[in-house]
């Protein structure tokens, strides 16, 4: 009761005294609060969302000063992303990823930590699954997979040892399980997706020398998006004489970096600020270097070099090419790039893709038999309900073999008792559908090389993907019991003994074949002439495009391409060539040469809300086909090729006697960007268009087509993009020239007219027909000189 009685006279001493002091009442500037104490700044949250894309960045001399003290490549943050890809999401009830980083040996030997993040469907019983990151074959990390509500982030030591000069391996694995469904369709609910821009290496410390140049272009990495960029400083930029060696020098550091994601830029005088996955090179003679980068070595002055040289002002190393003339220049080029040459008699055998799937795709020229564990497939033992497993596999460019040919796959695999009839195993090929094996048994067996036929129809030339699935019906899933999905009994095994069986195919090449271009580089890779390269301007919008084509190129081919520029179209000849530029400035001849619309250059502009004046004829004849297409006897024939197609794989195209021409081909004012391929004017050569409506749009449209999986849509004739719709569209090529690639053989023509009848039935029918008559007359004529006469 006195403390009661105290209290307002405490509180009018404290009023009391706060009105002395001439504060204000700190009972009335803020209420009595009962939660604990917090500090006064909240810790950050870390966005672990798409990065927000950063504000433009203007280029600035190199010898500006900076406070970034950054190592080469790894940016601002001091993070080596790993993700090389935009997005990496993992599917189903079993999935993994493999890929290799190139790592320096100043890196490995300093103490390293690796964190990744990731999100996963709701559906997902992170009490039944798990995410497992191995480095180098050995399990770094076990996660459940509980991120449903929001990313979770793991960070965890990389023991001593683990990394290793070089490439280093990574692998990503999920289990996944659902929560409360047996049935198959509830595992495509499944999925975890890892968040590029939360998943990288960090090094304690700054190594401590710095890597040669072939190594520091080999561990230059993405950034958090998973792209690449070579970023070249060139004073002189504009004189055709720089356009070959600059060709050739960023040719060689695209197939040294061997990202998928790669793009390449230019500007004359200045570089952005430092970040990960880039790398500037600055390239010029001595005297247009000096004024903007004095640190300029003095061998520079004496004698072409190239080398990593720190710029104090970026804080980071820069790839320094230079010499007293353009001559010594390319001949530093030459030193850096003569290594990744091939000679024309060594056979390739890999196609190099470990930096986004590893291992590299072993290249078939027909009659191999490789095992499962030889193209990086594990064996499996599945307790669940759906389970795919992928390989790659290579052909050459000449491939010809998609109407007729038939490999095989000897598979190795077990099955259990509880397994009932109905499940199956399919194999995909480039996600076709293209076998399938059913199980009927009921007791359950052991399969020991069944062959399963796989027809070559969806073969392409360049990498493959080959899928393994298997699809499992069992009684326990028909009743799904509560706890039904986290059991861990296999059901089935897959064995990484199994086979695959290539045949023998026919070889040879044909223009136009897109496919082949983005797949080898065909023709243009192995050819006895260098590559002569037009372009319209030699501006960095021109020469970034140029440079990014051309390095996608090599980096298919396997080795840098010899090129030299056309000085104009007259002067071209019977002579490969890739024509780069604004669709204006191509000489109307190449456009009618290659099947394009003759008043695509007129016609062909960025869409906007301004009705177009006149429209295509092939436009309008399309709308009146697509008119008449609903009439009764256009309705019968569609039935009846639909019904053909579905049940014998017969076209109206190959039912056709007479060959019949391309049709002109014009995008729509939607696509920005197009690539078109044709034969020279006496089908000796292979002429090739990259362009779009504008020289910005060119090199924007390059940037895009420059990730992987849209450089793998090109094929055809034509491939046309609209790049703010993320679409493609593949005009096939209804009449080709056949190009001789290799010796002449009688058991090549021998495949390639089996595929070519294959390909025209008709032809097929109606040599059969003759060959069945000539029979019956010989037969009637030998038979009426030896039989009996009356």
């Amino acid at each position: 009761m006195k403390r009661a009685r105290a209290f307002p006279a405490i509180v009018a001493l404290a009023w009391l005294l706060t009105a002395l002091s001439g504060l204000s009442d700190p009972l009335l500037a803020a209420p009595f609060d009962m939660t604990p104490e917090t500090p006064d700044t909240a810790p950050a949250i870390p966005n672990l969302g798409s990065p927000a894309l950063p504000p433009q960045q203007q280029l600035r001399p190199l010898s500006a000063p900076s406070q970034a003290q950054v190592p080469a490549g790894r940016g601002d943050t001091g993070r080596r992303y790993l993700v090389p890809s935009n997005e990496l999401m993992l599917a189903g009830e079993f999935a993994r990823s493999v890929w290799t980083v190139y790592l320096t040996e100043q890196e490995v030997n300093q103490p390293a930590k690796l964190s990744f993040a990731y999100r996963n469907a709701v559906v997902i019983a992170p009490e039944a699954s798990r995410l497992f990151i191995f480095l180098n074959g050995r399990k770094l990390a076990e996660e459940p997979v509980g991120a449903a509500d929001a990313a979770r982030q793991v960070t965890t030591d990389v023991p001593r040892g683990m990394l290793q000069a070089g490439a280093n391996r990574i692998e990503i694995r999920v289990d996944q399980r659902h929560r409360t469904d047996c049935d198959i369709r509830s595992t495509y609910d499944l999925w975890t997706v890892i968040e590029p821009a939360e998943t990288y290496l960090s090094f304690e410390g700054k190594p401590a020398a710095n890597p040669s140049v072939a190594e520091a272009v080999r561990a230059i990495g993405v950034d958090a998006d998973g792209n690449t960029r070579f970023h070249v400083v060139v004073p002189s930029l504009g004189q055709p004489a720089a356009v070959a060696p600059l060709m050739r020098l960023t040719q060689g550091l695209s197939l040294l970096a061997g990202m998928p994601n790669q793009t390449i830029t230019y500007s004359a005088a200045g570089i952005g600020e430092p970040s990960a996955g880039k790398l500037a090179i600055l390239v010029g003679t001595a005297s247009e270097l000096q004024p903007i980068f004095p640190s300029l070595p003095p061998l520079a002055q004496r004698s072409g070099v190239a080398v990593l040289v720190p710029d104090p002002g970026l804080g980071q190393d820069i790839l320094l090419v230079s010499g007293p003339a353009w001559s010594d220049i390319s001949a530093a080029i030459e030193g850096l790039i003569a290594p990744l040459d091939r000679a024309a008699d060594v056979r390739r055998d890999v196609i190099n893709m470990q930096r986004w799937a590893a291992p590299d795709a072993p290249l078939l020229f027909g009659g191999e038999r490789l095992p499962l564990s030889q193209l990086g497939v594990d064996t499996i033992e599945f307790p669940g309900r759906r389970v795919r497993t992928a390989f790659n596999i290579a052909v050459p460019a000449d491939f010809y073999a998609n109407a007729y040919g038939e490999a095989q796959l000897l598979l190795d695999a077990a099955f259990a008792n509880t397994v009932l009839p109905g499940s199956h195993v399919d194999v995909y090929v480039n996600g076709n559908i293209a076998s399938t094996v059913p199980i009927n048994s009921t007791k359950g067996g052991i399969f020991r090389h069944l062959p399963i036929k796989v027809a070559l129809r969806h073969i392409r030339p360049g990498v493959n993907t080959v899928e393994l699935e298997a699809v499992i019906f069992t009684k326990e899933d028909a009743v799904c019991a509560p706890g039904a999905t986290a059991s861990s009994e296999p059901r089935l095994a897959i064995f990484n003994t199994t086979e695959w069986l290539m045949p023998k195919f026919a070889r040879i090449s044909q223009i136009p074949n897109l496919l082949a271009l983005s797949g080898t580089a065909l023709p243009y890779a192995r050819a006895d002439e260098p590559l002569m390269l037009s372009l319209e301007r030699f501006d960095a919008e021109t020469l970034g495009a140029a440079s990014t084509f051309m390095g996608k190129l090599a980096l298919m081919a396997g080795q840098p391409i010899a090129t030299d520029l056309l000085a104009s179209a007259s002067a071209i000849g019977e002579r490969n060539t890739i024509f780069f530029g604004s669709i204006s400035q191509m000489p109307p001849k190449l456009l009618t040469q290659i099947n394009l619309s003759p008043d695509i250059a007129t016609q062909w502009r960025p869409s906007s809300d301004a009705p177009a004046q006149t429209a295509e004829t092939s436009q309008a004849f399309e709308k009146w086909r697509s008119r008449v297409s609903g009439g009764i006897w256009s309705g019968q024939v569609s039935a009846l090729q639909e019904w053909l197609r579905r049940n014998f794989d017969i076209s109206l195209s190959s039912l056709r006697f007479i060959p019949v021409t391309d049709t002109p081909f014009s995008p729509t004012p939607n696509q920005s960007l197009l690539v078109a391929q044709g034969a020279s004017p006496q089908g000796r050569a292979s002429w090739t268009v990259v362009t779009a409506p504008t020289s910005t749009e060119l090199e924007e449209g390059l940037t895009f087509l420059s990730q992987q999986h849209r450089w793998q849509q090109i094929g055809g004739r034509a491939t046309a993009f609209a790049v703010k719709t993320d679409e493609a569209q593949v005009v096939p090529a209804v009449h080709s020239e056949f190009v001789q690639t290799g010796p002449r053989s009688l058991g090549n023509y021998r495949l390639v007219l089996a595929n070519w009848l294959s390909t025209n039935v008709l032809f097929y029918a109606i040599l059969l027909v003759v060959l069945t008559v000539l029979f019956g007359l010989l037969t009637a004529s030998v038979l009426r000189r030896l039989g009996r006469d009356e």
